[in-house]
């Protein structure tokens, strides 16, 4: 009987592919690493080029085009893959699954820890070379300026619009985790699928962040998270961790007072 459950839980997931943020590489996440090939999950820990430099000097649109390059050489037999990717690898795998997923391999599930899916703002600096760098008050230069988040977020026409759509309505899930007291991702609601409302930023000049399904990217479904939220295949997840802890047991494997799951058991169940 127990190799008979083992068997089932060694073919029950699809094979993991892992990708951590900007300034690291592949050593990064070999605590989650470790824990899913514990629990008989095939786990590929990916980095961009050489990691640490490559993750911050390459332009994000030749790292995504590199991740599905190192998707597609795994020769991976099973019909489709899980991708999880922590704060800028959360972008780099939506990336792929937007541009790349329907040509190498489709996903089955995108798992994001404390990603910056809407942008990032500071008052205090301005990063326009950061791809996802996005300023409320300037939003018109960010829609000529921008060579990567405005079309994953399919936030004006370009060719690609529909086919990005698809590839993300595709999904049999979309686990989106962010943290309350992330200083890194500025505003933290970026991580929900949320950011400013650009008309009061413009108009009032005041930032209030408005909810994600008051949204137009959620109400016009621009790039598919309504049709997601529809079928029940958007997850949106509140784990308080700091933002470098979400990639190591002391967030990953810690109960949460308003969850009955870790966020690796979550994890587990969506893949």
């Amino acid at each position: 009987m127990f190799i008979n459950i083992l068997l089932y839980i060694t073919i029950s997931y699809y094979p993991t592919v892992l990708i951590h943020g900007i300034g690291g590489d592949s050593s990064d996440l070999v605590d989650i690493q470790n824990y899913l090939q514990s629990k008989k999950i095939v786990v590929h820990n990916l980095e961009i080029g050489n990691g640490k430099l490559d993750s911050i000097f390459w332009n994000i649109n030749k790292q995504c085009q590199v991740f599905g390059q190192n998707i597609e050489n795994l020769n991976i037999t099973a019909p489709k893959i899980n991708l999880l990717g922590v704060s800028q690898g959360g972008l780099i795998a939506r990336c792929y699954l937007e541009k790349y997923s329907h040509l190498i391999k489709p996903v089955h599930s995108l798992i994001s820890y404390g990603s910056p899916h809407m942008g990032i703002y500071s008052s205090w600096i301005e990063l326009k070379s950061l791809e996802y760098w996005k300023n409320p008050f300037k939003y018109s230069e960010y829609l000529i300026d921008n060579k990567f988040l405005k079309y994953i977020n399919n936030e004006i026409d370009h060719p690609d619009y529909q086919k990005y759509k698809n590839n993300i309505i595709s999904l049999d899930n979309f686990l989106v985790v962010w943290s309350s007291i992330d200083t890194v991702i500025t505003p933290v609601d970026s991580s929900k699928l949320e950011f400013y409302n650009i008309t009061e930023a413009n108009v009032n000049y005041n930032l209030n962040i408005i909810p994600l399904r008051s949204s137009e990217t959620y109400i016009n479904d621009e790039f598919g998270l309504k049709t997601l939220d529809k079928n029940k295949k958007l997850y949106i997840e509140q784990f308080d961790c700091p933002h470098e802890q979400f990639k190591h047991p002391s967030c990953f494997q810690k109960k949460f007072s308003n969850h009955i799951d870790t966020l690796i058991d979550l994890t587990i169940s969506m893949l």
